[in-house]
């Protein structure tokens, strides 16, 4: 049996423990004739023999609780670890006593086939065709709309300011002056859809009005866009705290905001708000769980990938050049089923663990303000930081993305080029096996002239189709599965 050494404790000298209630005791070793001493007070000194007596019966507690200790303890053995601490599957706990997992297997997920496209409802048709007319005026006038504004920017400098097509209702064109709108547009045009407004700002006010909002509150981050040129004649700012706090940092900063400033506000929330501490359990694990204070703004339409790690408390991307990793605002972790530390509150179709490749919308960008960087290093010690936009499980993606490819491109060899099922099913075969990776990828039809047409189609929209719909001809490597009539 392994030796337990039971150290006896002064409970006269009982103070409460941070981080265990208010009413745990602190125990100290008491100070004497060795670590096996037991506790004699000036208060038990000074008493009656009776008083002694109950001493006595304290001693003997005490010596009676110490050996029931020592028998707990040797029955632990080979039993539950006395570390109450959650150690997540796949995780290791370091020395410091944070957690490191480095790899792990994806969650499990079931793709979903998309179902057949929905008829377009009553309301679609209705936009598609205004769309249709209204692309099909603005082409009509183009030029026209080009010739006057070059000559409206020459003759009425310091009046003219800018132009816009309306599409709602019946489409038109505006055209905007600082002074006498409507008789200094009849002078170059009598055009019915050419139409007069006054503006209230020229080009330069508003250029001037975004570049101050952008320069006063560059530090702060809170502008997410901001643009001018739009219908409005203002210059839009869209800000990424809520308004109650932009109007706090105004008052702060002793700034005016232009008359000329539009502002468009995209969060409800403060950051504190929606940055929730980590559940009890797993706060012990980590280092630092770092966050934005601010949500996401425009990002490029492409997909970013990473493996988020966790490494001694820290997270780190292991494939990009192991960069410390600031997460997106409102951003949490949970364990699941498995006992997997992941991404997320709870196990939704994609959830991505920690310890696997994760995929987002946007670059991957490297962290420079201080305010952001600055805890991530005093916490996990220099380094690059990077933003990730995102969590999904980049494993769940493909897999979503596999099936979603082929079962469109499945139904565009029968409806696009009007192969029966089993045509379409050895061609989608053979598709799979020509792209790799069990993923069907068909190459768009290339435009087509009107001359080269075959027999029993004609030319729509830069294609030649059947009077079913089916384009002809078809691509080379169709030809083989399609009847003799294809």
């Amino acid at each position: 049996m392994v030796a337990h050494r039971v150290t006896l404790v002064n409970i006269t000298h009982a103070q409460p423990v941070r981080g265990i209630g208010e009413h745990a005791l602190h125990a100290q070793p008491v100070r004497g004739t060795g670590e096996h001493a037991l506790p004699v007070t000036r208060a038990f000194m000074s008493r009656s023999p009776a008083v002694g007596k109950i001493a006595r019966m304290f001693k003997q507690l005490l010596i009676f609780g110490a050996f029931a200790a020592l028998a707990a303890a040797c029955a632990g053995e080979g039993g539950a670890a006395a570390d109450p601490k959650l150690v997540p599957t796949g995780a290791t706990i370091e020395p410091s006593g944070f957690a490191t997992i480095l790899d792990v297997p994806p969650a499990p997920f079931a793709a979903k086939a998309p179902g057949a496209p929905e008829p377009p409802s009553a309301e679609q048709v209705a936009a598609q065709e205004q769309f249709r007319r209204v692309a099909e005026w603005q082409n009509s006038v183009r030029d026209e709309v080009d010739a006057l504004h070059r000559k409206l920017d020459r003759l009425e400098k310091g009046n003219f300011v800018d132009l816009y097509f309306e599409n709602e209702g019946e489409p038109h064109v505006v055209f905007r002056f600082l002074r006498d709108p409507e008789a200094t547009l009849a002078k170059y045009t009598s055009h019915p859809r050419f139409r007069a407004a006054k503006a209230g700002y020229t080009t330069a006010e508003l250029a001037a009005a975004l570049d101050f909002m952008m320069k006063t509150f560059a530090e702060e981050r809170i502008i997410m866009g901001g643009g001018y040129g739009n219908k409005e004649n203002r210059a839009t700012v869209e800000i990424a705290i809520p308004e109650e706090e932009f109007r706090e940092l105004v008052e702060r900063k002793g700034v005016k905001i232009p008359a000329a400033v539009r502002l468009v506000f995209r969060a409800q929330a403060r950051a504190g708000d929606i940055n929730r501490p980590l559940p009890a359990a797993i706060a012990p694990l980590v280092r630092i769980f770092p966050r934005d204070d601010r949500p996401v703004g425009a990002v490029n339409s492409i997909n970013s990938y990473a493996k988020v790690v966790l490494q001694d408390g820290c997270f780190r991307a292991s494939d990009q050049d192991n960069a410390l990793v600031l997460f997106p605002l409102g951003a949490q972790l949970f364990v699941d089923s498995q006992g997997y530390l992941a991404f997320g509150s709870e196990e939704t179709p994609g959830y991505a663990r920690v310890g696997q490749e994760i995929v987002f919308m946007g670059s991957i960008a490297e962290v420079a303000a201080p305010e952001l960087v600055r805890p991530i290093h005093a916490a996990c010690g220099p380094g690059k930081v990077i933003k990730v936009n995102g969590m999904r499980s980049a494993a769940a993606e493909r897999a979503q993305d596999q099936v979603t490819t082929n079962v469109n491109a499945f139904r565009q060899l029968k409806e696009m080029y009007g192969l029966l099922d089993a045509q379409a099913s050895k061609a989608f075969e053979k598709c799979k096996r020509q792209a790799g990776f069990g993923t069907c990828l068909l190459s768009p039809p290339r435009p087509m002239r009107s001359e080269e047409c075959p027999a029993g189609s004609k030319l729509s929209h830069g294609l030649c189709r059947t009077p079913e719909g089916h384009i002809r001809p078809l691509p080379d490597w169709l030809k083989e599965f399609a009847g003799p009539d294809s």
